[in-house]
């Protein structure tokens, strides 16, 4: 957990699969001054336990308000990277009156951008070996404009993670379509892209509501690769 800084608008920052609160570190340290910032590591990632049972978006959405309402956070903006994009989508329509914004950081894009075909493949694959089948996943998409810094620090958390964690997530990411649980939040909504991320078939192409910014130069992780970048256009969004 990081919890640090004042303000009239909290902002509560979710991770991605296989992340943890600290790829969030220079973030918060950059918004500290002028806003509350909180970050956390969802069940089963970084220092936090197993969750009992299945790994779905709903379990990691609990999270959320577990985390929210100790930090006595009633109305927040939240903002969440890839899985937590998913999770932050699905927090959202739950709990609408308490998400003032909601910023999605390289979404996954709307069921059908993969091909069924390739779709099947990463599901039997994962049967196999859950790691492998991530890992080159990355190295075909999500690790191209990377540093190489943040290749290696997915990679070493990526292993740490559970197996029955690391397949039944990348199965819920498959399969989750977050344009219903965005339907369902009347409040703003913004998304931060790659150049990569922003085709046809992007979540903010198959919404039209969604306010985006793109941001060229880097892997999926844009917080960890392009920092500076990403938190000028994070604030510009707050700011809004």
């Amino acid at each position: 957990m990081d919890s640090r800084g004042n303000g009239d608008t909290p902002v509560l920052f979710l991770h991605s699969f296989a992340g943890d609160c600290t790829h969030w570190s220079p973030v918060l340290e950059a918004l500290a001054p002028r806003r509350r910032v909180v970050a956390f590591d969802f069940s089963g990632h970084g220092l936090s336990p197993a969750v009992r049972g299945r790994y779905t978006i709903r379990r990691l959405a609990q999270d959320v308000l577990t985390v929210a309402n100790a930090q006595n956070l009633e109305h927040f903006v939240l903002v969440g990277h890839s899985l937590g994009a998913l999770v932050a989508a699905d927090f959202a329509a739950t709990a609408p009156q308490r998400v003032q914004k909601l910023v999605l950081v390289d979404p996954p894009p709307a069921p059908g951008a993969l091909p069924a075909d390739a779709v099947r493949q990463i599901r039997e694959s994962l049967a196999r070996d859950p790691y492998a089948t991530v890992e080159t996943f990355w190295r075909q998409g999500p690790f191209v404009g990377a540093r190489p810094e943040t290749e290696r620090r997915l990679l070493a958390s990526l292993h740490k993670l559970a197996r029955n964690a690391a397949i039944e997530l990348t199965e819920e990411s498959l399969a989750y379509d977050s344009r219903t649980s965005l339907a369902q939040y009347n409040g703003p909504k913004f998304a931060i892209v790659t150049l990569a991320n922003d085709t046809p078939l992007s979540l903010q192409h198959a919404l039209p509501d969604i306010e985006y910014a793109v941001i060229e130069g880097t892997g999926h992780w844009i917080q960890l690769d392009r920092p500076a970048e990403f938190i000028a256009v994070l604030e510009r969004l707050l700011r809004r």
